[in-house]
């Protein structure tokens, strides 16, 4: 049994992971990070997928779901390093996957833990670019709401019931913004690359995920690259969600 490991100072107090699908004889963890404005209940549905060995560990960040309360977090690296640490803690090996803003902030988890040493077993990313390019490409955060709200319709990042709520709308949208405005300031800081393999996936019609764009994780990692280029927008995972979800099994045998 792995030995405790300290958490950081002014670590928050609440749940960072949704625990409803871990497995007693799992050897494997797979931690799922959401994107800009997402949950923890975007991973629900694969939980069936994951019952021989590797368990499903959805991640719950501040300001949402069971952590509505909470206040956003104000540093992605901070944010990360509070979660390794917990994921350090424990006995299973890591996997991390994370689409869009989940991807970025999956693979700054994935520096912190080779730091504790516990060296995630492979991180797979989605639908973002590799860390050192810039998205958004421009300063969103902070636009009027109807831009604002236009620009979540673009990225296919809210649902059209959602936006035909006004009241759930001003329940919802300082959280996006908090998370758009996290990723914002977030910048990548140049250091020794990861040992583990990385496995890639974009949309081919996903204007701020391209192929050129993602074929640059290549360069953050020395145990290797895959990229897979599939139909679709941004929230491209969503059509060939069985199909990214069997890769992944597949690849935490190794």
């Amino acid at each position: 049994m792995t030995r405790p490991r300290p958490f950081p100072a002014g670590v928050a107090a609440g749940p960072w992971f949704d625990d409803r699908f871990r497995l007693g004889d799992a050897t494997a963890s797979l931690y799922c990070f959401p994107f800009a404005g997402g949950t923890s209940a975007f991973y629900s549905s694969w939980a069936g997928a994951f019952t021989d060995g590797v368990e499903l560990v959805p991640v719950q960040l501040p300001a949402r779901g069971v952590r509505m309360a909470e206040p956003p977090a104000t540093d992605l690296g901070s944010m990360a390093a509070e979660v390794a640490a917990r994921i350090a803690a424990s006995a299973t090996r890591p996997l991390l996957f994370g689409h869009s803003m989940g991807a970025i902030t999956a693979f700054e988890v994935a520096r912190r833990l080779r730091e504790l040493g516990r060296p995630a077993g492979h991180l797979f990313v989605s639908g973002r670019p590799a860390p050192p390019i810039p998205l958004p490409r421009t300063v969103v955060s902070d636009l009027p709401r109807a831009a604002f709200l236009r620009v979540l319709r673009d990225y296919g990042a809210i649902s059209e019931e959602i936006l035909g709520h006004a009241e759930l709308l001003d329940v919802v949208l300082p959280m996006i913004r908090s998370d758009f405005s996290l990723i914002e300031r977030y910048e990548y800081v140049p250091g020794p690359p990861l040992d583990c393999p990385i496995l890639g996936w974009c949309g081919d019609d996903d204007p701020d995920g391209s192929a050129e764009d993602m074929r640059g994780w290549g360069e953050m990692t020395t145990g290797g690259f895959t990229l897979v280029e599939r139909p679709g927008g941004h929230f491209f995972l969503t059509e060939h969600r069985d199909e990214i979800i069997r890769a992944i099994r597949w690849a935490a045998r190794g």
